[in-house]
């Protein structure tokens, strides 16, 4: 056997300081790498040593990794998951450099790296499997029924995908014909952006099926383990956001068939290592998906139900031991939910910026499987969030005696958790975690579709909005006060006439044109707001309000940062941007402004000066945190102004194009109205 005795992580953010948190309780030193503009993040700093790898996408470059393991003495190397962690080539670099790779040998790398290839190898071992369909020749035709092979003609709907990597990279639905050049360009860019391969194929795409996946072990002495199953059915962009184990629906019979194909899977390849067999699960249908030759997003949710270390046994697998016996029996019932910087009422737009503060209350920081609130996150209050990476922030896990605990307990953190800064999507996770739907075990891939409407919607309606509004006008009249006896000072908003009320106006961030107008008094009698009847006011900080609401009393937590005010209640989070009474003009932007929702580059620009355009027709696409979004425009109109170029950077709120309404494009609306 050999002893790992200085491990580097090839990765970064959150997966990078789980690996170290193992390593903490092993006894093992760890190495970072690090990109330039991930200099100052947590991984790093955590790190006993870290080294400089350059450039934003340098986490791509094998060469540079293995000679940063060199240079700081590491004896092992831990690919995490994305990047290069699926990259036969690496794990060949890493041990032809003398080093122990933490995965599995890159002949099992290379035989699931090429998706096709590894169904028909999987099919051959007693593997359930889908068609698939070569896209080389299709790329280039306007209509599929160009194609004389009855056999070679893809059916529709089709799903394209991306050969390598995983994560919903690189996908793409194809639902007509004319649709499918298109597709696969975009998913090319995509697979290659986040992959370094570019190497698409298709399938029949098996509509509201469950996402089914089995964890694997196998150490190097032919035993194999499959940990149960775990569903990831809720997904968005074929991404998923909610994981469980075990799965609602699968029942024992279901769950031997699962993990039978998983070890199969694994033993025709002579997997070694942690791994993941996925499976699309419909009616009588099972197919299998593909195999991830790593450690998943979701780990954490076997380690809860199985009472596993999978970082661990990794290790301990790599250095040559064996599985310590039989599989342990799973107990219990865990969720995890993936928060990220994007906009789900936005067409899921990543986002960008200064992470103000980044606090999740109840949850174990150095967590033990006997937990049961688990915190995996890759950043911390301060950081920044960059256009460059997966706009994942953290993951937050909840583990109880039973599935409905689960969803409580996880729904219950997410809803308490202050978050300041860039939009996220934890508003729609709670609403999930509350759905009906999802807590009667009624999950698949078409969850979100189906069910658009109520877990969109943010946690905080109307009136907790004006409410919160309230609070923080009450809120900021306290730090003036405040203020005004350290300098002496007559306090911001006092009046000659003390019969006025003070007015307060705030912009909704994300609603264009919306907007809350706060007007109160304060007199012996108390606080006197208008439009707010039976709202009496408790007490008053620069930090929190406390208001009597019809004899229920709430708290509003207030964090004023410049152009910004966030307020924190039971109500729902609430965002608001102060609106100054006399703007300068300079700042405005003219009607019709189409800018960039987050910092990207150009990819390419749709449209040119002088252009009619329809509502919704595409204009500029962006590629941001490795995916391409499509800025589009909001009404018909006339192409006047376009600064978009293609291949330059633009940073979040720059102007890429103006639409000018016109005349002739409303014409039709009045038909048939005199």
């Amino acid at each position: 056997m050999r002893t790992i005795n200085r491990l580097l992580v090839a990765n970064r953010g959150e997966i990078a300081r789980r690996v170290f948190r193992t390593c903490r309780d092993l006894g093992v030193e760890t190495v970072a790498v690090f990109s330039d503009v991930d200099a100052d993040a947590p991984h790093v700093t955590e790190a006993d040593q870290a080294v400089r790898l350059g450039g934003p996408r340098s986490y791509l470059d094998a060469d540079a990794i293995v000679e940063a393991a060199r240079t700081a003495g590491a004896d092992a190397v831990h690919p995490g998951y994305g990047f290069l962690s699926e990259n036969a080539e690496f794990a060949r670099a890493v041990l032809d450099a003398g080093l122990i790779w933490v995965g599995p040998p890159p002949e099992a790398v290379a035989a699931m790296g090429a998706k096709v290839e590894a169904k028909t190898l999987l099919a051959a071992a007693g593997v359930p499997v889908l068609p698939t369909y070569d896209l080389d020749d299709l790329d280039d035709l306007d209509d599929l029924d160009d194609l004389d092979d009855d056999d070679a003609r893809p059916p529709l709907p089709l799903l394209v995908k991306a050969s390598a990597g995983g994560g919903g990279r690189g996908m793409r639905i194809v639902r007509a014909a004319a649709e499918l050049p298109e597709a696969v360009a975009s998913a090319r860019r995509e697979a290659l952006a986040a992959f370094g391969d570019g190497t698409v194929f298709a399938e029949p795409l098996l509509e509201h099926a469950r996402h089914i996946e089995v964890q694997i072990l196998a150490d190097a002495h032919g035993t194999v383990w499959a940990l149960g199953e775990r569903e990831c059915s809720v997904q968005r962009r074929h991404q998923k956001i909610v994981e469980e184990s075990p799965s609602p629906a699968v029942t024992p019979e279901l769950r031997r068939e699962l993990c039978d194909a998983a070890v199969r899977a694994a033993q025709a390849i002579g997997y070694v290592g942690a791994g993941t067999v996925e499976f699309l699960v419909k009616d009588d249908v099972v197919a299998f998906l593909e195999m991830n030759t790593r450690l998943q997003v979701e780990h954490p949710v076997t380690e809860y139900v199985y009472g596993v270390d999978l970082v661990r046994l990794q290790v301990e697998i790599a250095e040559g031991a064996p599985l310590p016996g039989l599989p342990p029996s799973p107990v219990g019932h865990a969720i995890e939910a993936r928060l990220c910087a994007e906009d789900p009422a936005n067409g899921w737009r990543p986002q960008a910026g200064v992470l103000h503060r980044f606090e999740v209350p109840g949850v174990d920081a150095e967590f033990r499987a006997a937990g049961t609130l688990r915190l995996d996150s890759g950043v911390a209050g301060g950081a920044t969030v960059t256009p460059h990476y997966d706009p994942m922030l953290a993951k937050v896990i909840a583990y109880a005696p039973t599935r409905a605990g689960a969803a409580r307990r996880l729904a219950t953190a997410l809803a308490r958790a202050r978050l300041h800064g860039p939009v996220t999507n934890r508003d729609l996770l709670v609403n999930v975690l509350r759905h009906p739907a999802f807590l009667s075990g009624e999950t698949d891939t078409g969850f979100l579709d189906r069910h658009a409407a109520a877990v969109s919607a943010p946690r905080a309606g109307a009136d907790a909005v004006r409410i919160s509004a309230l609070a923080a006008a009450l809120a900021g009249a306290a730090a003036n006060r405040a203020a005004a006896r350290v300098l002496g000072e007559l306090p911001s908003g006092w009046r000659n006439v003390v019969s006025q009320p003070q007015r307060t106006a705030f912009a909704l961030p994300g609603e264009p044109g919306e907007r809350v107008e706060i007007a109160y008094l304060i007199t012996r009698d108390g606080l006197s707001a208008e439009g707010f009847d039976g709202v009496e006011l408790v007490s008053a900080t620069p930090g929190e309000v406390v208001l009597s609401v019809s004899g229920v009393r709430r708290a509003f937590a207030v964090h004023a940062r410049p152009g910004v005010t966030y307020v924190d209640s039971v109500l729902g989070a609430v965002r608001l941007a102060p609106l100054e009474r006399l703007p300068e003009p300079a700042r405005q932007v003219e009607p019709g402004s189409l800018l960039a929702p987050m910092p990207g580059t150009v990819l390419r620009v749709a449209v040119e000066p002088g252009d009619r355009v329809a509502a919704g027709q595409p204009v500029v696409v962006l590629e941001a945190m490795k995916m391409e979004h499509q800025i589009v425009s909001p009404g018909a109109g006339v192409v006047a102004a376009l600064d978009a170029v293609a291949g330059r950077q633009v940073e979040a709120g720059a102007v890429l194009a103006v639409i000018e309404e016109h005349a002739d494009d409303n014409a039709d609306d009045n038909v048939g109205t005199q």
